[in-house]
This record gives C-alpha cells, structure tokens and sequence, in this order.
C-alpha cells in the first residue's frame, strides 16, 4: 500500500468514526450524520470544551483545578482560552469516571497512584495538573500530518512522547490509538488556538523509572529477576543528571548569524532503552541451541555461562559474570521509540517529514535496507538496528543484528537462533500472556519485548553481522542529543539549538572559540545541503575539539569523515588518536578544490548528455582515491532520484587506515587551521564511515558505490 493510499484511508477511517457514540466502537454506515460531525467554530479549546459539557465536563473540571505557576488564577484551563497553539487530547466523561475508578481500586491495594479517592471532588490540585499536563502539547497537530506509527514532534507539558499508531479493526479499517491504548475517538478538531483529539482513555505514562515498570509486568518475570540480581535496576533509575541546569540560557555568540542566538537544550536528563525477553520466548525450548526451557533464574545463567563463560560464577554484580554480561548486551543508554515518524528518538529514521523541507522517505529510499548501530551498556559492544526493506520476509520489522545475505549466514552454527532478533511494536506484546496491559513508556526510557533471545557473540559480530561498510549520522554518536528530544526534533522555534560544552560526555572541546550547534533536519539538494539524514552538527570559531568513535570488533579498518562543501567552511587538521592525519583539508567549496585537489567528476556530461562508461568510473574513482577522496554515497537521495554521489558538495574524505582493537578507546579530533582566520568559519559533521578493510580490498566482491 504506497502512503498517499494510507493516508486516505486513515482521514476515511477517521471520518466514519464521527458517528461513534463516545461510549462504544460499532460498525458504521456509508452515510455520515453530519449532526454528530464537530465542526469548525471559530472557538478556542477551553470554550469548546465548556460548551460540551455532556462530553468534557470532566476534563474540563480537571483543566481548571490544574495549576500553572503560583498564581491561583493560573489554571490550565484559562491557558487554553488564550490564543496560541496546542494539541488537547481531550477524554470523554467515561474516560476519566473509569480512570478515577481504576485508580483509586489500585490505591485502595497498597499501589501509590497518587488518588486517594474515585470522584473529581477528592482530586488534589497536584494530581490534576500531573493529568492535565499529560494531556496537552504546546503546539497545534493534526494526527494526518504524522506518517505512520510514530510520536508527535514535540512532547506533553510533562515532557512525554505521545505515540500514534494506526492498527486495524475487525474490517481491517485502520483506526488511531494514542499511546497503545487510548482510540481517538473524534480528530483532528481545529480550533481557533489548535487541534482536539477526543479520546477513550485517559492518557496516563508512567511515572516508574524503567525497573518499576518492567516487574510490574507479570510477562517478565525472569528477566526481571535477572535484572535486579545483576544490579541494574539501580542503574535504570537514573533520570536527573543535573539539578542546576538552565535551560532558558541562549549561545555565548551569534556564531551562525542567521535567527540570532540559538538557545540551549530543554533540559539534560538521562533515559534508556530495554531490550526483553518475554518469559513465554525463553520457556520455548526452540528458542535456543540448549533446546531446554528457561523458566527459572538457574536456567537463564546456565543459558548464559555458555555465551559468557563461568568467570565470577554466581557473584552477579560483578561486570565479569556471565548473567551480568547477557543483561547488560540489553541495556543502551538512549531512549529509542519503535519508528521515528514526525517526533525524535526512534531506532531509524522513517516517514519522517521535517516542516523546513526534510522528508526521509526522499532521502533514504526504501529499496536499500535503513540502519543504526549503538552501543550497549555491555562494555565495547553495539547491536546494529535495520529495517530490511530488501527481505520482503522483514521488511516490515525493525530487526537487530540482521545478518549478511539477508539472515541466512552465520559464522557460529549456534548463532542462528540469536541472530534476526525483531523487535516487538508494543500491539504485539500486548497479545502475549502475562502483558495484556504492556506499557513500555516509563518515566526515563522504553521497554521493548523482543521475539528471540539477544546474546552477544565477538566472532559472529566480526565476521557477519559488523562485516560491512558501517555508516553513522554524526549526531547518533551523542545519546544526551536522543535523549533530551534535541536530534530530529521539531524546528517550531528554532532550527538550531547550541550545544554548551560539557553537555555531551563523548565530546570535548579544546579551545574557548569552539561553539556547537545541531541543525535540525532541513531540506537536501544536489545543490544546496547535501546532509546523509537532513541534519548535522555544526561547529563555528577558531575551533578545536574531538569526539570518541564507536566501538567496533578487533580488526583493520578505513575510516572515513562525510561532510558538506561551503564558501563558509574552513582548512581543518584531522587527528586520529592525537596523532596528525595527513596534511590539512581546506573544506571550502572552489572548482580547483573540488575537481583538481579532490578529483571530484561528472559521470554525465551536462552539455551533451554523454555518460561515462563503467570502466571509466571505475577508473575516476581510484584516481579520487588516490587523492584521499570519495564522491558522496549514492544510497543517500538528496532530491528524488538523484543521490549525493551526483552532488560535487558532497565529499567523504579518507583519514586513513588503522588498526582498532576492541577494549580501547580512539578518539577523533579537528582543528581549524585556517590562516588569517577571522574565526568565523564553520565545520560540517555529516556522517562517519568505519570498513573493515577486507571489504576495501576484496577482489571478487569490491565495494558499492552506496
């Protein structure tokens, strides 16, 4: 089904569903009552809703007793008669009179839910303004203008992602459900300062830190265990880095000079993702190449010694163990949502449509498979993340470590069970026993149930899974950009936010005119801003700083820095472990730059249409080289059907070759070395490519040109 199909049937969908009453989910008729039909008034959220008290009552009520700063008269509900924009997930009456019951039900069991009582008149003030808050986005959004299952740009006043996806019902109609449980029952209703979206269910993310809520699931019970023997759960509590950090301070200096000062991050704090195994995958004794079923903790570190060894046996804090081992390969220190949509922090990025021109779907073609690697909690080890579009088997699925020629080699004969591993949408998970009421949406990070058990293996990485060209967005080096909703973010107030130094630990800077600044994802061309995923890191002044590369498996490796031509750009030393790599790169844009110093070519004549032959390009290509060069890859699409390998702006240059052993940290630096800098000049970082070299030099299978 193509996407402009999808997104007819989903306003189709949604329209036929203004005839539901708010109560229940019955078919529908062909006709629409256009009685039952909200529609546009001119009014603003909080009159709307004052206005329909047989459905927003309720909420309304809870809206007025939430507080906005001290001020008595600061109650939600008069910030949302001003004008302005927002996005009001508004529950229907039933929704929250079942909310309050639940509650109080879970209260009444010992459970701190915050609501001692079942009726609005015993809701604290305090807890109104937690729900409230859940609810409201400062920004106007309609739910068609987010591709796919996906989150909102931009998160709630509590700082929580609101996700959407579109499962279908029993006439295989898709519908919208807010959070994996609340159905949008009306959308996208425009107001004077916004959108409504009536739901079903009141929205209500949980405040437990990822440990809380895994246990809280009875579907996880062994890995639960797992994770609190090993001395994780205090590890994932971590959510406040810094108390004292400001968030309303702005750039030191106007360094790019085109919106004025850039302002910091919203704040700095630390979240996660969980991978786990649900207890029904590891009681299937197929599920593993002990073919036994793991249904106890001595079951599950039996399964382990056999990847891990017996070293520190039984002692399972200890990093050595091999229990601590298998839980840690499960643990990344950034929040990462199932798709990236139109909102930050998914494991790829997909259907992702920036408002400054960015479409991913143009950028990264769906005929090559889509990738990220990260690092795990597991010292000097990364899963690789891909959405196999060339598997029609997977094509649909995010899968960790998918293994070369399309999952069907394995190094290590054991590894076939634990290789492909998918990632479960949370729908899914739902449908297992014991997770009827799945919620992976904890206060600093994500659960994701997984379908096959994850291990870590040094050889089958080496020589399978990580054999290949490995291809990084700059910014994904950076978990503090994922995790404070900085990378991919929505460009609704600036399209760059200043980086202050310390904020990311893998980035140093060296110099005091050294200023950082991601750019959010903006629109690409041939000719203009030739960026591998829409947005970069920028960084202005007489800079110099350096950056930790990722972990990789022992091995020779080519090591290569994707970045951008420009007028603006400066002549940069490379350093590759504090050590000079070559001689300087002047990154300036000039025709002697780009064609001589470079070798840089055209493969179509533009005046007379004539093309190279493929012994030609081939040839080019080795003279470019030569020269420490290489044209952009031409998997990346800067416009529709033209890729960076056609833009001259898009240059990957070789630092070299070295040797990385695994258990050592290497480092990247750069310094501008331009002479008679005024120190106005700027670094692009695109992307950084990491090929073992027996790829580069293999004769029988020589390297793509993607």
């Amino acid at each position: 089904m193509n996407k402009t199909l999808a997104k007819s049937l989903k306003v189709l969908a949604m329209s036929a569903m203004f005839l539901i009453p708010c109560s229940t989910f019955m078919g529908c008729d062909d006709e629409i009552d256009e009685s039952n039909r909200f529609t546009f008034k001119g009014e603003l959220i909080a009159t709307h809703l004052q206005n329909n008290p047989d459905k927003f009552s309720n909420f309304a009520e809870i809206l007025k007793k939430a507080r906005i700063g001290d001020k008595a008269s600061g109650n939600m509900l008069r910030t949302l008669s001003t004008y302005g924009s927002y996005t009001c997930f508004a529950p229907i009456n039933e929704a929250v009179e079942k909310f309050l019951q639940d509650q109080y039900n879970r209260y009444l069991n010992g459970e701190d839910t915050g609501i001692t009582g079942p009726t609005l008149e015993e809701l604290s003030d305090s807890m109104a303004t937690v729900i409230a808050k859940n609810h409201i986005i400062e920004r106007g959004y309609r739910t068609i203008d987010i591709e796919g299952n996906g989150s909102f740009p931009r998160p709630t006043m509590n700082r929580r992602s609101t996700t959407i996806s579109w499962p279908q019902d029993n006439d295989g109609q898709p519908y919208a459900l807010i959070n994996d449980h609340s159905r949008i029952i009306t959308q996208d209703v425009q107001m004077e300062n916004g959108f409504i979206q009536v739901i079903s269910e009141v929205l209500n993310p949980s405040n437990k830190p990822v440990p809380e809520l895994l246990i809280a699931h009875e579907g996880f019970k062994i890995f639960g265990e797992a994770l609190f023997l090993t001395g994780y759960d205090e590890y994932l509590r971590l959510h406040v880095i810094d108390k004292e950090y400001d968030n309303t301070d702005f750039e030191p200096n106007s360094g790019i000079g085109k919106e004025g000062k850039a302002p910091y991050p919203d704040e700095k704090r630390q979240r996660f993702t969980l991978f786990v195994e649900p207890d029904d995958v590891l009681a299937n004794p197929a599920n593993n190449h002990l073919n036994i079923p793991i249904t106890t903790i001595d079951a599950l570190v039996q399964f382990a010694e056999e990847w891990y060894g017996t070293e520190a046996r039984g002692e399972y804090e200890n990093p050595n163990n091999a229990l601590n081992k298998f839980v840690a390969y499960h643990i990344l220190d950034r929040q990462l949502q199932y798709s990236t949509s139109s909102g930050p922090g998914g494991f790829i990025m997909e259907n992702y449509t920036g408002n400054n021109g960015f479409n991913s779907e143009v950028n990264m073609p769906t005929y090559f498979d889509r990738y990220d690697y990260f690092e795990t909690k597991l010292p000097y080890t990364m899963i690789k993340v891909t959405k196999p579009f060339t598997n029609p088997k997977l094509a649909t699925e995010l899968v960790i470590n998918y293994a070369q020629e399309m999952g069907t080699v394995c190094k290590d004969p054991r590894m076939a069970k634990h290789i492909n591993v998918v990632i479960e949408r949370a729908s899914d998970t739902q449908k297992r026993p014991g997770l009827e009421k799945f919620d992976q949406n904890s206060i600093n990070g994500f659960i994701h149930a997984i379908d096959r058990i994850l291990v870590y293996n040094e050889a089958e990485m080496a020589g399978n899974i990580l054999n290949e060209r490995m291809r990084w967005d700059v910014s994904s080096f950076f978990p503090e950009l994922t995790n404070n909703g900085i990378r991919w973010a929505s460009q609704d107030i600036s399209k760059t936010t200043y980086i202050p130094d310390g904020y990311c630990e893998r980035f140093k800077v060296l110099s005091n005119d050294t200023h950082v600044y991601y750019l959010h994802p903006h629109a690409t061309s041939t000719r203009g801003y030739p960026n591998y995923q829409g947005d970069e890191l920028l960084v202005t002044g007489t800079y110099d700083f350096k950056y930790r590369i990722p972990h990789v498996p022992t091995g020779d490796y080519e090591i290569r820095f994707g970045f951008s031509q420009s007028d603006l750009r400066a002549v940069t030393q490379f350093y590759f472990d504090d050590k000079i790599c070559g001689i300087p790169v002047d990154m300036k844009w000039t025709n002697n730059n780009t064609y001589v110093v470079m070798g840089w070519f055209k493969e179509i004549d533009e005046e007379t249409g004539t093309a190279l032959t493929e012994e030609e390009i081939i040839a080019k290509d080795k003279t470019m080289r030569n020269h420490g060069f290489m044209k952009g890859p031409a998997s990346c699409h800067l416009e529709k059907g033209k890729s960076m390998r056609e833009s001259e702006l898009a240059i990957r240059k070789i630092i070299g070759t070295y040797r990385l052993n695994n258990g050592t940290e290497y480092w990247l630096r750069f310094k501008n070395v331009t002479e008679n800098t005024d120190g106005k000049q700027q670094f692009n970082q695109d992307f950084l490519e990491i090929v073992p070299t027996t790829i580069i030099s293999d004769p029988l299978k020589p390297e793509d040109i993607y």
